[in-house]
C-alpha cells in the first residue's frame, strides 16, 4: 500500500488505553482508526463497579466506557468494531494490517497495541464443558441471570471481591473461594463482604465443576487439611488473573518480559520503531486510569514518530 494511503496511527484495541490514545492522537491532527473484534470498552466494560476513577466516583464499568465512547464521537474518530487485526507486517517505513483474515488490508505509519489481556482459566474438569452454562468470567455480563440462586466466585482479589458483593445483592448464597491463605483484596472490601454474608473459603483449591446441562456444584479441597467437599451452586465466576493478548506482538517479534507482556520504555515505545503499546498488554497495574494514562503517552510518542517520518 502506498505511503500516501496509509493512516498515521492504527490503534488495536478499544478499551480505555486505545480510546485515550485515539483522543490524544486526534487532537494532534493525526489520522486515526481503532480496530477491535469486540465492542468498545475492553475489560473495564465488564467490571461490575469502578470506584476509583478520579472525578467520576462509583460507576458501572459499562457506563464509564460509554462516556469514553461518546467522547470519541465528539472528535469524529473512526472505530472499526467486529474488525479483528489478524496480522501486522512491517512494510518499508510503515506497516500493513490484515483485518479479518484478508477481508481488508490497512496501511499505517505507526501502530499502538492496546490489545489488553484475557481471563486466566482454572483448567479443571468441567470448566470448558460448562462454559456458558453457569461457568463465566464476567459477573457484569452474565450475573443478572443468577438472581435468587447460589454462586461461587473463585479468586479473592479486588475483582473477585467486587463480583462477590454484586452477587451478595441478588443471590441467596455466595461463596468466595481463594487458593491463598489470605485474600488479596484491598482492606476496604473486608467489612462489606462480611456484612453481605459472603462465605469465604481461604486456602482452598477448586478441583472440578460438576453438572450436566448446567452447573450444579463446584468441588473444592482445603489445602491444609485435605478435606474435600462439593458446594451446591448454580454458577461459578472465575477471577484468578489475566494473561496478555500478545499474539500480534509475538508476530512482530517485539521484546516481551518473562510473563509475556510487551516491554516498553518510558514513552511506551516497544522494541520496534513505530510500534507502541499501552494498557494491560504492557503488564502495568491493571487499572482503568493507568491504562488511560499510558494510552496518552503512547499517542504522544506516536505523534513524534510520525512527525519524524514527515520531516524525513
Amino acid at each position: 500500500m502506498a505511503e500516501n494511503e496509509a493512516i498515521d496511527v492504527a490503534i488495536v484495541g478499544a478499551g480505555s488505553a486505545g480510546i485515550t490514545a485515539a483522543l490524544y492522537a486526534k487532537r494532534k491532527a493525526l489520522g486515526v482508526r481503532i480496530f477491535d473484534l469486540k465492542a468498545l470498552g475492553g475489560q473495564t466494560a465488564e467490571a461490575v463497579w469502578v470506584e476509583n476513577y478520579p472525578g467520576i466516583g462509583r460507576i458501572r464499568g459499562m457506563q464509564l466506557m460509554q462516556k469514553m465512547a461518546s467522547h470519541l464521537k465528539e472528535f469524529d474518530v473512526e472505530v472499526e468494531e467486529a474488525a479483528e487485526v489478524t496480522g501486522i507486517e512491517k512494510k518499508g517505513e510503515g506497516f500493513e494490517l490484515d483485518i479479518n483474515k484478508g477481508e481488508e488490508k490497512v496501511g499505517a505509519k505507526s501502530v499502538i497495541l492496546a490489545t489488553g489481556s484475557k481471563y486466566r482459566m482454572l483448567n479443571v474438569p468441567g470448566e470448558k464443558e460448562l462454559y456458558g452454562k453457569g461457568v463465566s468470567y464476567c459477573a457484569t455480563c452474565d450475573g443478572p441471570g443468577f438472581k435468587g440462586k447460589a454462586v461461587a466466585v473463585v479468586g479473592a482479589g479486588n475483582s473477585g471481591a467486587n463480583a462477590a458483593l454484586f452477587f451478595g445483592e441478588i443471590c441467596k448464597k455466595v461463596f468466595l473461594v481463594e487458593y491463598a491463605e489470605t485474600p488479596g483484596f484491598d482492606a476496604i472490601y473486608g467489612k462489606p463482604l462480611q456484612e453481605a454474608g459472603i462465605e469465604m473459603l481461604l486456602n482452598t483449591q477448586v478441583t472440578g465443576i460438576e453438572g450436566k446441562e448446567s452447573v450444579q456444584a463446584v468441588k473444592v479441597k482445603n489445602r491444609e487439611s485435605g478435606e474435600e467437599k462439593s458446594l451446591g451452586v448454580d454458577g461459578v465466576f472465575i477471577y484468578i488473573g489475566m494473561l496478555p493478548r500478545n499474539a500480534l506482538a509475538k508476530q512482530l517479534g517485539l521484546r516481551l518480559d518473562e510473563h509475556g507482556y510487551v516491554a516498553v520504555n518510558e514513552g511506551n515505545a516497544t522494541s520496534m520503531p513505530g510500534v507502541f503499546a499501552a494498557g494491560d498488554i504492557t503488564g502495568e497495574l491493571a487499572q482503568t486510569v493507568v491504562a488511560a494514562g499510558s494510552g496518552a503517552i503512547a499517542a504522544t510518542s506516536a505523534f513524534e514518530f510520525v512527525k519524524g517520518l514527515k520531516k524525513g
